[in-house]
């Protein structure tokens, strides 16, 4: 558990930590925005470490991974690779594999691949470090990193594609996403950021997607069950359709969701803001079939992980009327959410992430 202290609480004592004289740097960052990027660095930094450091029992897929990486090692190189749709995965299993034959390589290379997009993305666009990093630590993408070798890979090339959303850069955009859907199927959802960055949903526009939302929600088993039909490549690898009790973060989202609204002065906001704020949209909407089925969580991934950059956005374009509970408002989240995160998570034990072990660890 220190380990997790560590990685918390290093990077908050960097990010509050005050010299007593402003410095400007000759790129233009005041040393404010340089604690910041040095928080989020130094956090990033440290999670890698013990990503490439955990012991095979931390993450609930590592065993699931190790059996695939066995099969495609002993198998040829077109059936390791044609296998399943995810070739892209297959072919990087199948080529350490024939190297050196080291599933604790896998485990190295899948780690860079899948963090590194990701903290460039935080530490480019985080207002606020330790916002950040409170609101990063109750979202599912965390344990997933300890988990999900692929599909972190997949959300991390969300992140390029991300950038080429901003740009405008629609035959990249959907290469990328092509590349993405190679590691992980639910990759296809990274799509929809292209139409949802660019559309300028203000605050007018919850007339009418307050309603549409709730008939989402009041109707979601038989809309999940139509979109299921389309789908039986998911419902077939993940399983039938089943109740996993989701509502906590969908009220979470939601809430979210207004304070973005409601803060934010829509005559001054940016673009980043507004297109992040678009995924927490899309999220809600997704978050809405969770409780039904864990595919709808899956999918979920690539949205939410927007979510601790768009707050501290939000605050950073607050309105003149909402000065003061903003700021009040982003204290409370940060000492909250990671006072929860704390008492939760080791008792929750979500994808086997605690306790947590070092490779030379023995069990």
């Amino acid at each position: 558990m220190w380990q997790y202290v560590l990685l918390i609480i290093l990077p908050l004592i960097v990010h509050h930590f005050k010299v007593k004289q402003t410095v400007t740097y000759a790129c233009g960052i005041d040393n404010v925005n340089n604690r910041n990027r040095n928080a989020m660095a130094l956090f990033w930094g440290m999670l890698t470490v013990l990503l490439l450091l955990r012991h095979e029992s931390v993450g609930r897929d590592l065993p699931t991974y190790r059996y695939i990486f066995n099969f495609i090692s002993r198998s040829s190189w077109s059936r390791s690779i044609w296998r399943s749709a995810e070739i892209g995965f297959n072919f990087l299993i199948k080529s350490i594999a024939s190297l050196t034959g080291s599933f604790r390589l896998l485990i190295i290379v899948s780690t860079i691949l899948g963090v590194y997009p990701i903290a460039k993305a935080y530490v480019k666009y985080s207002e606020d470090a330790s916002l950040t990093i409170a609101v990063f630590l109750i979202m599912s993408n965390f344990v997933l990193f300890f988990s999900g070798l692929k599909q972190t890979i997949a959300i991390s090339i969300g992140f390029i594609a991300f950038e080429f959303v901003k740009k405008k850069k629609l035959v990249q955009f959907e290469i990328t996403v092509c590349i993405a859907m190679m590691f992980h199927a639910s990759a296809f959802m990274i799509a929809f950021m292209y139409p949802l960055y660019h559309v300028r949903i203000t605050k007018k526009w919850l007339w009418g997607i307050v309603p549409a939302l709730v008939l989402v929600f009041a109707f979601n088993e038989q809309i999940f069950e139509v979109l299921t039909a389309f789908l039986m490549l998911f419902t077939d690898y993940y399983g039938t359709v089943s109740n996993t009790g989701a509502y906590t973060m969908l009220i979470l989202f939601a809430g979210f969701a207004v304070f973005s609204y409601i803060v934010p002065d829509e005559t001054t906001i940016d673009g980043d803001t507004i297109g992040m704020r678009n995924f927490l949209l899309m999220a809600i909407v997704i978050q809405m079939f969770a409780p039904l089925h864990t595919l709808a969580m899956r999918m979920n991934y690539y949205y939410i992980a927007f979510i601790p950059l768009l707050l501290p956005k939000v605050i950073k374009n607050r309105s003149e009327r909402w000065d003061q509970v903003a700021v009040i408002f982003r204290h409370i989240m940060v000492v909250f959410f990671v006072m929860y995160f704390f008492a939760t998570a080791p008792n929750d034990n979500v994808l086997d992430t605690f306790p947590y072990r070092f490779v030379w660890d023995s069990i």
